[in-house]
């Protein structure tokens, strides 16, 4: 299903569009859970804690913003949804709520895209000397996806957590 406004794929269960916020017809939603096969990726920023222990944190909460923005925008822009941002970090789906023949490599030019603008907005914070990286991990596999707890959509199985495991 898409928003009838903004035409973003809404996730499965939801009543509001996650881009626009508009109102999404209720009768249209998928299945509350369903097994499928995903291209998990974790991402987090290497070297944080260090990084930021001596910076004020305003600054540190600015350049996560900026960091976690461009993220999610490389997710995004390569068809992934965006599951959860972890304070430094960020893990999305490739395979759900859409799926592409092609997921895989969806994620792994994600990664590859995160990577490059990562590095752009620590160049830009630091004049190229921030010591921060961005360590990726993904997995492919079966999970099973849709609504947990009744709260939100999210993917659960050993294909996620291998991907967590792995970066």
């Amino acid at each position: 299903m898409t928003c009838p406004v903004c035409g973003t794929v809404a996730v499965p269960g939801a009543r509001f569009c996650h881009n626009c916020g508009a109102a999404l017809p209720a009768a249209a939603t998928l299945p509350a859970a369903e097994r499928r096969v995903v291209t998990v990726l974790f991402g987090d920023l290497s070297d944080f804690t260090s990084w930021s222990e001596d910076l004020d944190p305003e600054r540190v909460g600015a350049v996560t913003d900026r960091v976690l923005a461009a993220l999610a925008g490389a997710v995004k822009t390569f068809g992934g949804h965006v599951d959860k941002l972890t304070g430094d970090g960020i893990m999305a789906v490739f395979g759900a709520p859409v799926a592409h023949e092609d997921d895989a490599e969806r994620a792994v030019r994600a990664a590859l895209s995160m990577q490059r603008a990562v590095r752009r907005v620590l160049d830009d914070e630091r004049g190229g000397g921030a010591p921060l990286g961005l360590r990726v991990g993904l997995n492919t596999g079966d999970v099973i996806a849709g609504i947990q707890a009744a709260i939100e959509y999210t993917v659960i199985g050993d294909t996620v957590n291998t991907a967590a495991r792995v970066h």
